[in-house]
C-alpha cells in the first residue's frame, strides 16, 4: 500500500525489517511518523503498527488502515510519553531528532526488539535542510547514546541519495538488557 501524499517508505528500514524475516505477530512503533509512509507500507496482520505523532492532520491520512493504531501526541513536552513500556519488538524513527528524551526509546522495547533509527547528520547543511546543529547528529552520537547494554547490529554515517542528496546516520540497535 502506498501513503496517500505517494511518499515512499524508507528504503533501509524496509529492507532491514525483511531481513529479520519475523514471522509471528509483532508489535512496531513508527515515532515521529509524519505522513505515515513507514506504517502504511509496514502493516498488516502480522505487524501491528503504533503511529505517534503530534500532527493530527497527518495522522488522519492513515488512521483508517486496520493494523495502524494512531496517537496524536507532542513528543517533545514535558508529559510522560503515552506508550507501553518493554511491549514493541521493532521501533523506526526516520528524520527526527530529540535528544532530551532520546534514550528513554530502549524502555519501550521488549528484550530482544530493535530500534531502527536513522536521521540527518552533520554534514547535511551542505545540501539542505535541517541546518540546525540541534537536528543534526555528530559522528557515532547514535553509537555513543545507544552502546551502554545493547548491541549495535549495524552503523552508518554519509551521504545517502535515496530521496535526495543528504547526509545521515543509520543505526540498528537490538535491546540485550
Amino acid at each position: 500500500m502506498k501513503s496517500k501524499v505517494n511518499e515512499q517508505p524508507t528504503n533501509w528500514i524496509i529492507e532491514q525489517i525483511k531481513l529479520k524475516a519475523l514471522r509471528r505477530k509483532i508489535q512496531i512503533l513508527d515515532f515521529a511518523s509524519g505522513n505515515g509512509r513507514n506504517s502504511i507500507h509496514l502493516a498488516g496482520k502480522n505487524r501491528i503498527i503504533t503511529a505517534v505523532d503530534k500532527n493530527s492532520t497527518k495522522l488522519a491520512l492513515y488512521n483508517h488502515f486496520e493494523h495502524i493504531n494512531t496517537i496524536c501526541f507532542d513528543l517533545e513536552t514535558d508529559k510522560n510519553w503515552p506508550l507501553k513500556e518493554k511491549y514493541y519488538d521493532i521501533i523506526i524513527v526516520v528524520n527526527y531528532l530529540y535528544r532530551p528524551k532520546i534514550k528513554k526509546l530502549m524502555s519501550l522495547l521488549k528484550n530482544g526488539g530493535y530500534l531502527f533509527y536513522e536521521t540527518y547528520s552533520v554534514g547535511n547543511q551542505n545540501y539542505g535542510s535541517p541546518k540546525n546543529p540541534n537536528f543534526l547528529l555528530k559522528d557515532r552520537e547514535l553509537i555513543n547514546i545507544f552502546n551502554n547494554g545493547n548491541e549495535i547490529l549495524s552503523y552508518f554515517n554519509g551521504k545517502v541519495t535515496e530521496e535526495k542528496i543528504s547526509i545521515k546516520q543509520r543505526c540498528l540497535i537490538k535491546k540485550t538488557s
